[in-house]
């Protein structure tokens, strides 16, 4: 009984004006009416970045995306300004501890523009505790908090829970939803079997595959990403934290191309220690010396990788590492990435 008044407490209760059709609300919301903010959660590599330029490209909504990344390169920003949606950029990826202030201010701005979007989606870092940018959202005045969305990559389901540096944050993220996304799900033959176990470990939560959300049209991604709490969302702010000492972030920008070979070596026998490593990064082909090098983007979740020739964005040149503090498999991972 006790985990079931919880459930309630963290879903809570729309006043009753919420209740009114989505559609009516937003026609008729006037300048003092505030701001819907989706909270877009998950743990590294759950495919946040890739869910938001979808909604942004498919969506007959003006929706502004508030990127935060961790790393001195904030890739994701960079990622989803190509889309051309208005994109405010928020780095330092533990939003929830280090950055109340900074989203407190720019959520603030936003509410006294004159014309102001219709929604706003906030991409937190695959390290942050969904339930500290809630707190922040609620303190604005402007903005209500219309749900936290939390991604699950199906892939990398098991290894997060197993490892204990990931498993507190990954269960913090799962708990403050209201609603989940199985991500990767393609590629992984027991989807049915996951959204079971992610069905009991959060009750009452709905919990559904990215392909509803991305397979048929950027209508039915309004309809269940904007506005995911069909209840309200009025968090529980019992707890702020979470253990951030076990991670470590680490930027390599290389002054020369690194050799193919040995690049895609290093790919191949990721330790398990690496989390996640995203960004550009120069490669020394198999080619003439005088035409070897070429740009590479780099998107890898544990020992998931994939590149392409040529950055995505144009502008990133490194590579953000994130993975187990004072391990040594990482240690020496990123000294030979870095050579």
């Amino acid at each position: 009984m006790a985990a079931w008044e919880n459930l309630l407490l963290t879903l809570g209760m729309p006043p009753a004006e919420m209740s009114q059709d989505r559609n009516e609300s937003e026609r008729s919301r006037g300048p003092f009416n505030p701001i819907p903010v989706t909270v877009l959660s998950g743990f590294l590599g759950s495919g946040k970045t890739t869910l938001l330029r979808h909604l942004l490209e498919n969506s007959s909504t003006e929706i502004l995306a508030v990127v935060n990344d961790i790393g001195s390169i904030n890739i994701d920003a960079a990622l989803v300004r190509a889309t051309n949606a208005e994109t405010i950029e928020l780095q330092n990826g533990c939003a929830c501890c280090v950055l109340g202030s900074d989203l407190f201010d720019s959520l603030h701005s936003i509410g006294l523009r004159s014309k102001r979007p219709d929604a706003i989606v906030i991409e937190s870092s695959g390290l942050s505790d969904p339930m500290g940018i809630a707190q922040t959202v609620a303190n604005v005045e402007t903005m209500s908090l219309d749900g936290i969305v939390t991604l699950v990559d199906a892939l990398s389901f098991q290894e997060r829970i197993a490892d204990p540096v990931t498993a507190m944050l990954f269960e913090r993220q799962l708990a403050a939803a209201h609603l989940v996304v199985m991500t990767k799900t393609a590629r992984q033959e027991s989807g049915d079997l996951l959204a079971e176990t992610l069905g009991e470990m959060v009750p009452g939560r709905r919990v559904i595959d990215s392909e509803i959300l991305m397979g048929k049209g950027g209508q039915l991604a309004n309809d269940l990403l904007l506005g995911a709490s069909t209840r309200g969302a009025r968090p529980s702010f019992t707890s702020n934290g979470h253990d951030y000492d076990g991670f470590s972030v680490s930027t390599v920008v290389r002054s020369e191309p690194i050799p193919a070979r040995d690049f895609f070596g290093l790919l191949d026998q990721m330790p398990e220690a690496v989390y996640r490593v995203k960004g550009g990064i120069r490669v020394c082909e198999d080619r003439p010396e005088s035409d070897c090098v070429a740009t590479y983007s780099v998107q890898a979740a544990g020992p998931r990788w994939r590149v392409a020739r040529g950055s995505s964005d144009g502008e990133v040149d490194g590579l953000v590492v994130i993975g187990r503090r004072n391990d040594p498999s990482l240690e020496l991972f990123l000294l030979k990435l870095g050579e």
